[in-house]
């Protein structure tokens, strides 16, 4: 909030119960309304990445340098996530320079998964209202539904309220979220295609397995919120030192 003032200051103590009260959700999914309730940027994503992917890698030969590239590009944006998404803005779990505050930005970026603001929202939610209808990620409804139906059906109640004042001052997560979509297509896709192009001349490897198929891994590793890739957490000491 820009006056400062958290957005859960007023919040009573038994503010789920009161809200699954007060709160009428939206209608049950049925076979009539099923399309108006899917999530279709989230399900084209979602969809359309893999496919491409998978085509792509049938019509494209897959070079030594690339593979190794998509690897280390993986652990790359994948750590932008864990220790930058996660760690360092949802948990606030430690310090971290300009520097490292920018490079974590722009690495989530490229795994394509909403701004720092946004996840961060949604995860702080989770850990508030755990496996309550208030709950993003809400587990009781199945693994399905935690580890990506969440995002592909619109839900039925809005998300808990989370505090995330402390984000919204921040110049680094503002200047993210202000410039995500650019950001989320040099790094997901340019920066790789760029670099497998002029350092080995594949710019198609490095798109479809750099790009396309790498990010499709980090969607699948990192969705789930119960999952933690604590080895990816751990390179956070190392990358903090340096910068």
């Amino acid at each position: 909030m820009s006056s400062g003032v958290p957005a859960d200051l007023h919040i009573p103590d038994n503010y789920v119960s009161h809200t699954l009260k007060t709160q009428k959700p939206l209608p049950p999914i049925t076979w009539h309304n099923w399309y108006k309730n899917i999530n279709w940027l989230s399900f084209t994503i979602l969809t359309v990445v893999p496919l491409v992917g998978i085509v792509g890698a049938v019509f494209t030969p897959l070079r030594w340098q690339t593979f190794l590239f998509s690897i280390f590009y993986y652990y790359c944006t994948g750590l932008g996530i864990t220790a930058g998404y996660h760690r360092l803005w949802a948990h606030r779990s430690y310090n971290a320079s300009l520097l490292l505050q920018y490079i974590l930005a722009v690495l989530g970026a490229g795994a394509v998964e909403g701004s720092i603001k946004w996840w961060s929202r949604g995860h702080r939610a989770h850990h508030r209202y755990t496996d309550t209808d208030l709950d993003p990620y809400n587990a009781h409804k199945g693994f399905l539904y935690s580890h990506i139906g969440w995002m592909i059906l619109k839900p039925r109640r809005k998300p808990g309220v989370a505090d995330v004042s402390d984000l919204a001052k921040n110049p680094v997560v503002r200047w993210q979220h202000r410039n995500y979509l650019s950001l989320l297509l040099l790094m997901g896709f340019a920066v790789p295609t760029i670099i497998c192009w002029f350092l080995w001349n594949d710019a198609r490897g490095g798109y479809v397995y750099a790009g396309v198929l790498r990010l499709c891994f980090v969607h699948h590793v990192s969705f789930n919120p119960t999952f933690k890739a604590e080895a990816l957490d751990v390179l956070l000491v190392v990358v903090h030192v340096l910068c």
